[in-house]
This record gives C-alpha cells, structure tokens and sequence, in this order.
C-alpha cells in the first residue's frame, strides 16, 4: 500500500532498535544477526487488525483492495491536497453528513454520496456501490465519518461487485478494518452480498444525496428503543419471541443513532433540545457499556433516565 510505506519503514526500524537494547552481553555474536532477521519478517501490524495510516486531514486511511482506499472523513484542504496527491479521483461517502463537494472539486476531485445507516446496507444503496464499481475505474477513496464500520462494509461491496474481493475477503475486510461485531446487518449483507446481473438497472449516482428528516430519524430510533425495553423486559437477554433481536446489537444501534443525529443537527434547533439530545447519547452510552459488563441493576436505572428524557423531549418539541 503506497500510503503507508514510510509509517511502516519508521515502524521497522524501531523494532530493530528495541532489540539492540535489549541484547545481552552473554549472548553469542551470531544471535543477534539472526534474532534481526527474524524480526524483520514479521508482520508489522496485527493480523487481526490492517495497518492503518494518518495522513495530514485523513485517518484510518486502509487500502481495501487495489485502487480502493478507505478512512475516516476528509478534514480541511489538506485532506482533499492529500487524496489528489494520492491519485485519487473520486471520494465516495457513505457518511450521512452532507459532503464538501466545492472544496474536493477546487483539487479535481469528484464526490459520490451513498449515506449508510450501522444496521445494514439496503438495496438501492447496494445497487448504487455496484455501479461505483462498474463505472470508476480510477482510485477510489471511501469513507464514513471514522473509517471503522460503514465505510470498510461499503468497500467490501465495491470490492465484490469490481471483482477484487471474494466473500471470504470481503469479511475479512470489516474484521480487519475493526468493525464491531455488533454491526451485525453490516456484516450480514456484505457476506450475503451477491453481484446483480448486467440487465439490472443501476441508480444514478449523485454528488449530494437526499439524507433522512430529523423526524425520520428520531422515528427508526423508536423502532430501536422499543427493541430495548423488549430485551430488558427478558432480563437483557434476546426475547424468545424475537430470536432476531440481540440486545447489544439494538443498544449500540440505538447509540450510533441518537450520535449521529447530534453531529448532524443544524445550529437553528433549540438550546435545550441540544443539550438533551447529548444527555440521551451519554445515557445509551453508558447503558450500553452497564449490559456489557452485566451490571443489570445500573441498566435499569440508566434505562429509566433514558426514557423519562426522551419522553420529556418528545413532549417539549415534537408532540
């Protein structure tokens, strides 16, 4: 991966320094030529994890496949100057934040907007990967706000659809990119995924998509909070008449919803309903941390703040 090669070789030479230090003096001269070489064949990241790189405006920047790099959103000029030094030609986002097409456009770069929630990828938004990847030949960069979830479950479609992932690696992807496993729709549709025959219309990809309502939003957020309270009516544990529902899963959902509806709220809503949108995604933070752990009797609490706050907010500014 070119964008990674002095982060690599800075890394290499820090191991070969470590072992210098710690070499002993009654070890025989020809260890420590050996013990160097060895060092140098190991893998420099993790298996489990790709090595990841942070460039000036990009993080988590990962190649995904060839011509396909995936990262966090681009932030300021810099970023932009970066990916156009890179040779990228076009930015897909799948984040649901409006992207900067002015700026990507004053570095020739061109934007693609596909916005993905964290429970799965629909099948128009399928559709519209399919045709990224039939249509862009050139580097690609994708990204979701952080680079961890949606982002690398777009690229393992585009992957699969340009031919240069099969479904084994495509999965492997989101493991290495570090997406949770309790994004269990994205994980699921990228390894159901399968590439739509030639004849199949293909939607036209657009710089700036249309991105759900804050009404729309808050409403598949009830759909998740109903999901809760059904599993803490279960003890926390999946409802037998839902053998679908994983608690965690519908938690972190319900979290990754309320946040992401508080980075993309417009500066002209009310005061107070910022301030208690941000104490509903502290409170889902930590009740989702409070199930982690087993502390059932903190998630009860926490469940109860959680509902008595939104429902004074539903009250206060949407009822």
């Amino acid at each position: 991966m070119s964008v990674s090669g002095k982060g690599n070789e800075s890394r290499g030479n820090g191991a070969q320094g470590s072992v210098e230090q710690r070499r002993s003096a009654n070890a025989p001269r020809w260890a420590l030529p050996l013990l160097l070489t060895l060092v140098s064949s190991l893998p420099l990241c993790s298996p489990n994890l790709a090595c990841a790189d942070d460039l000036p405006g990009l993080h988590n920047v990962r190649e995904a496949a060839p011509n396909l790099l995936v990262g966090g959103e681009p932030e300021g000029e810099e970023a932009f100057a970066t990916l156009q030094k890179k040779g990228i030609t076009t930015i897909v986002s799948v984040d649901g934040a409006t992207p900067d097409v002015r700026l990507a456009a004053k570095y020739g770069l061109r934007y693609v907007h596909i916005p993905l929630g964290y429970d799965g990828i629909d099948e128009r938004s399928q559709l519209a990967l399919v045709r990224v990847a039939r249509d862009i030949h050139s580097p690609i960069y994708i990204h979701c706000h952080h680079g961890r979830h949606r982002g690398p479950a777009a690229a393992a479609v585009i992957g699969q659809a340009a031919g240069r992932l099969n479904a084994a690696q495509a999965t492997e992807l989101l493991k290495r990119c570090g997406t949770s496993p309790d994004y269990k729709g994205l994980y699921r549709d990228v390894a159901a995924f399968k590439t739509p025959e030639p004849n199949v219309q293909l939607p036209e990809l657009q710089a700036q998509a249309k991105v759900d309502s804050l009404a729309a939003a808050m409403a598949k957020l009830d759909r998740h909070f109903d999901h809760v309270k059904l599993a803490a009516a279960a003890g926390w544990k999946t409802p037998p008449h839902h053998p679908d529902l994983v608690p965690q899963t519908e938690l972190l959902l319900l979290h990754e919803g309320l946040t992401e509806s508080l980075r993309l709220l417009t500066s002209d809503r009310p005061a107070e309903f910022q301030k208690q949108l941000r104490e509903s995604a502290q409170q889902s933070q930590d009740l989702l941390l409070a199930v982690r752990t087993g502390r059932t009797e903190a998630a009860e609490k926490l469940l109860l703040q959680l509902t008595a706050g939104c429902t004074k907010c539903h009250h206060q500014f949407r009822n």
